[in-house]
């Protein structure tokens, strides 16, 4: 009661419910094809809120340690803390598991939701004048999402995740003229190099998340004008 008359209060003052109304319906139509960015949009959220919470038990280190947790198939097993440290989430951390498949199925249903976006967009022709602005954004916005996913699922270092960066790493390499100096400045040194693990993390939790919500609120920002 006493929430709802402080709200109440501040609402006659400053008028933001009717705003906020006024804002939501403009930026988001009842057509259903809309939920489509809505629902990218809710993802990214999710993605932000479970990331946060893996971050606080999350090793980016190649040192090797033994691992002495409780999952018994892999005790004794040589591994690098930061895989030890996913081990731990999923094994001992109390709702870690939950958070990393929320993580993870989140980022699926992010990329997902965006390809049909676009698909939408571009089969219904709102792309073309003056909307290219906001297509370019989106664009950009799937390929930030395609590589912020190969930062996140190169982190556990596990099987999977070296394979990837192996390749990614190779690739750089073939670049004429630039590679080898390319590869050595996003590794920090040959692979697999002790400061990569540190270098992802940084990319996947700090840069490609703050360059995705400037261009998430631009694109709202140019949608609404």
């Amino acid at each position: 009661m006493i929430t709802r008359r402080l709200a109440r209060w501040f609402d006659d003052r400053l008028r933001a419910s009717s705003f906020a109304h006024h804002a939501l319906n403009k930026v988001f139509p009842d057509d259903w094809s809309f939920m489509l960015g809505e629902i990218a949009l809710y993802s990214f959220v999710i993605l932000v809120l479970t990331g946060t919470f893996l971050t606080f038990f999350f090793t980016p280190s190649a040192k090797q340690v033994i691992y002495e947790g409780s999952y018994l198939p892999l005790r004794g097993t040589p591994m690098s803390e930061a895989y030890a440290s996913v081990v731990k989430i999923s094994f001992d951390v109390r709702g870690g598991m939950v958070f990393r498949q929320m993580h993870h199925w989140a980022a699926n249903l992010f990329i997902a939701a965006i390809v049909l976006h676009i698909l939408r967009i571009f089969f219904t022709g709102a792309f073309r004048r003056p909307r290219e602005l906001n297509w370019m954004i989106g664009v950009t916005l799937l390929l930030l999402g395609i590589f912020n996913g190969f930062t996140g699922y190169s982190l556990p270092d596990d099987l999977l995740s070296g394979t990837g960066l192996r390749i990614a790493y190779s690739i750089a390499l073939s670049v004429p003229l630039v590679g080898t100096w390319t590869a050595f400045l996003i590794f920090g040194g040959e692979f697999p190099s002790d400061d990569i693990l540190r270098r992802l993390l940084v990319a996947h939790i700090m840069i490609v998340p703050a360059l995705l919500v400037g261009l998430i609120s631009a694109h709202l920002a140019v949608l609404w004008r």
